[in-house]
């Protein structure tokens, strides 16, 4: 059923966005709904860009991981890769919950080769974190270290693996949405808006009339 409902839904799709986007303007003023329209139009180019570079950076990993798993005779190389691929779409823990349960599959098999597993894996995680990730997703989340961590936590803690997967672009779009806020309140203010300037400061910040 829910094959068939995405289907009919990818089908009308652009007509419901047309008519969401009606109702708006419906119901706000013309700015007010312009503002609406960038905020969504910012929201969509977060997740969608998070997303689909996600599944991209995941699958060349996992690519990867069946060459060099056949390269040096890992057991089950397909289901090691397959593994591999899957779990790193989660940000940061990636290496700890795909790599645990193959590590502990060949352990079974040959400690040694345990071993060599755990070293390919680190190298592999290096390479996704430091080159790979990076390039493919780029600034898409506009996201600090920080906030990653905390946003894979919360969502995990919440709703489990699929929090943990889909929690850094949720809470980049609602990071986007009080960030524009901010610098909306402090505009209207007439007060800076670079984060820098309010480093130190204990005095007044409105700047002097002219």
């Amino acid at each position: 059923v829910g094959i068939i409902v995405s289907i009919y839904l990818m089908g009308m799709k652009e007509k419901s966005l047309a008519r969401c986007c009606k109702a708006v303007y419906a119901a706000l003023p013309e700015e007010n709904a312009d503002a609406v329209m960038r905020g969504t139009r910012r929201v969509n180019a977060i997740f969608s860009g998070f997303v689909r570079g996600k599944l991209l950076d995941s699958l060349i990993i996992g690519i990867i991981a069946l060459v060099c798993c056949n390269l040096f005779n890992f057991p089950y190389p397909a289901l090691l890769a397959v593994i591999i691929g899957v779990t790193n779409v989660i940000p940061f823990f990636a290496p700890f919950i795909g790599a645990i349960p193959c590590a502990l599959l060949i352990l079974i098999i040959s400690p040694i080769q345990c071993v060599y597993f755990v070293i390919f894996i680190l190298v592999l995680q290096q390479f996704d974190g430091n080159i790979l990730g990076p390039k493919i997703l780029g600034d898409s989340t506009g996201l600090a270290s920080f906030w990653v961590l905390f946003s894979i936590l919360l969502f995990g803690g919440l709703f489990g693996f699929a929090g943990m997967v889909l929690g850094v672009p949720v809470f980049a779009m609602f990071y986007s949405v009080v960030n524009r806020l901010v610098r909306y309140g402090l505009g209207k203010r007439k007060l800076p808006v670079e984060t820098q300037e309010y480093l130190g400061r204990t005095g007044p910040l409105s700047r002097p009339k002219e």
